[in-house]
C-alpha cells in the first residue's frame, strides 16, 4: 500500500498550530457531510450492542474522524496508520485534549490481523490505495467479532479523477482504482466472507456542493495564500446555514447516482 505521507499546506498548518487543529476537528465534526454520514451509520450500528465496543480504524490520517469517538465511554478505539508522523502528532494532540479512549499505533492495514477482536471497523477512503482489496477486506472480516460490522466509505464508480478529492482528502499517492459500483463492492465484501451487505450512493448534487463549500473552495484558497486562515472563522459562519441544508438534503434522500458510497457489511 502506498505511504500516506504526502501532505499539503493545510495539514502542515494543523501540525504547527494546535488551536487550528482543534478548530478543524470541531468544524469537521459539525459541518462535513462525510462526518455526518459516518456518525449516523456508527450510531445505528452501535445499537446492536449495549456493552463497550472495540473499534478498529485503520488509515486515520490527520485524525479528523477520531472526533466521533472523543471520550465516549461506549467506545474503545484502536487507530492505525502506516505514517509514523500522523500517529505521533495525533497521539500528542489526543493527550493534550485528555482523550483516553483512543490509542494510535503505526501499523499497516494490509498485514494487521488480530482475529475476533473488534465489534466495529471503519474503512474510510482507504481501498483505492490498496491493490489487493479483497485480501484486506478478508482481514477486516477476520478481525471482527461475531456479530460485528464494517462501515465503509469510498469514492464510487461515478467519480472521475477530479472527484476522487471527495474521498482522498490530503493524500496524493497514486491510486489503484477510482471507485466502486454498488454491485462490485457488494460482490467483493461477500467474497471476503460477509454474509449481509447494505450499500448506497451518497454525495449526489447537494453533497458535492456541500463539499465544495466546506472543503474544495477553502482548500484551493488556502493553497494560494495561508492568509485565508485569518478569515476562516468568518467564512465558516457564513457557510453554516447553506451547508446544513445541503447535508440534510443529501442524507435525507436516496440517490440513484453519487460520487461516493457508504456500506455496512455484517459478520
Amino acid at each position: 500500500m502506498p505511504d500516506s505521507c504526502n501532505t499539503d499546506i493545510f495539514s502542515q498548518s494543523l501540525d504547527n498550530h494546535s488551536w487550528l487543529r482543534r478548530f478543524y476537528h470541531y468544524f469537521s465534526d459539525n459541518l462535513l457531510l462525510k462526518n455526518k454520514i459516518l456518525k449516523r451509520e456508527i450510531a445505528i450500528c452501535s445499537k446492536r450492542k449495549t456493552k463497550v465496543q472495540h473499534v478498529f480504524y485503520p488509515g486515520f490520517g490527520i485524525g479528523q474522524l477520531l472526533t466521533l469517538f472523543y471520550n465516549k465511554q461506549k467506545y474503545n478505539v484502536f487507530a492505525i496508520d502506516c505514517n509514523p508522523s500522523f500517529v505521533s502528532k495525533s497521539t500528542t494532540f489526543l493527550q493534550s485534549e485528555s482523550v483516553k479512549n483512543i490509542y494510535c499505533k503505526t501499523e499497516n492495514v494490509t498485514t494487521y490481523v488480530k482475529p475476533e477482536s473488534f465489534d466495529l471497523s471503519l474503512c474510510v477512503n482507504l481501498l483505492n490505495y490498496i491493490e489487493n482489496d479483497v485480501e484486506v477486506l478478508q482481514n477486516f472480516y477476520t478481525n471482527l467479532k461475531s456479530p460485528g460490522v464494517l462501515v465503509l466509505f469510498n469514492s464510487s464508480n461515478y467519480a472521475d479523477q477530479r472527484d476522487t478529492k471527495l474521498s482522498t482528502g490530503i493524500y496524493k499517492d497514486n491510486t489503484y482504482r477510482l471507485g466502486y459500483s454498488l454491485v462490485e463492492i457488494k460482490s467483493k465484501l461477500k467474497q471476503a466472507g460477509f454474509a449481509k451487505v447494505k450499500a448506497r450512493y451518497v454525495y449526489g448534487f447537494p453533497g458535492v456542493l456541500s463539499w465544495k463549500l466546506t472543503t474544495g473552495w477553502p482548500s484551493y484558497v488556502i493553497k494560494k495564500s495561508s492568509l485565508f486562515f485569518a478569515f476562516l472563522p468568518l467564512y465558516v459562519v457564513l457557510a453554516i446555514v447553506p451547508v446544513f441544508v445541503l447535508n440534510l438534503l443529501d442524507i435525507g434522500f436516496p440517490h440513484t447516482k453519487g460520487k461516493c458510497i457508504v456500506v455496512k457489511a455484517f459478520k
